[in-house]
């Protein structure tokens, strides 16, 4: 994937330099992908810090795109929403929110008009009709509890040039949409 906007931080000088944070082998390797893929899948287990890689991957996306960028992210239910990805959002922005920008807000970022970050549950598929960006970021937290209906929304909405998809959950059930987009064999 080509540099983003024209700038040269990468996702892990964000990480270090602006958000000071450090990043340990995997979560850097899940960034990692997401610079050189355009669908990254993660399967992991509980409490290794995959919201945390994602609110990284998150704020990076919307920090290197200066112009029209949209990032959506969702889990299967709204309090998940709120309480898991964007309470990580909101604890690394916090400290650093004169550099980065914008205003915050519960489960939205917002920029401009065309240059925002949000919050849905995926609770119903109609909340992801029209999203429309030359760069968008979609990042879907507790996967493995999403329904096929929002995985085929969320399809829907990738129509930039370089959409990027970002899958993190326990792969807990036998059958779906995020089981096949890991893998996994029963």
């Amino acid at each position: 994937m080509e540099e983003q906007s024209g700038n040269a931080l990468t996702h892990l000088e964000f990480a270090t330099d602006i958000l000071g944070v450090e990043l340990w082998a995997k979560q850097k390797e899940v960034l990692n992908s997401l610079v050189e893929h355009r669908r990254v899948v993660v399967k992991s287990g509980n409490g290794l810090g995959k919201g945390f890689c994602a609110a990284v991957a998150l704020l990076w996306f919307m920090y290197i795109h200066k112009d029209s960028a949209i990032a959506l992210s969702t889990a299967p239910t709204f309090r998940q929403v709120r309480h898991i990805l964007w309470r990580q959002v909101h604890r690394l922005h916090c400290p650093n929110a004169q550099f980065l920008g914008g205003k915050m807000l519960d489960t939205r970022w917002e920029f401009e008009d065309d240059r925002y970050a949000m919050g849905l549950s995926a609770e119903n598929a109609d909340q992801f009709q029209g999203f429309h960006s030359p760069n968008m970021l979609i990042v879907v937290d507790e996967a493995d509890g999403v329904s096929d209906e929002i995985y085929e929304a969320i399809e829907a909405v990738m129509t930039a040039a370089d959409p990027l998809l970002l899958l993190i959950g326990n792969p807990t059930t036998v059958t779906g949409a995020f089981r096949r987009a890991v893998g996994v064999q029963r």
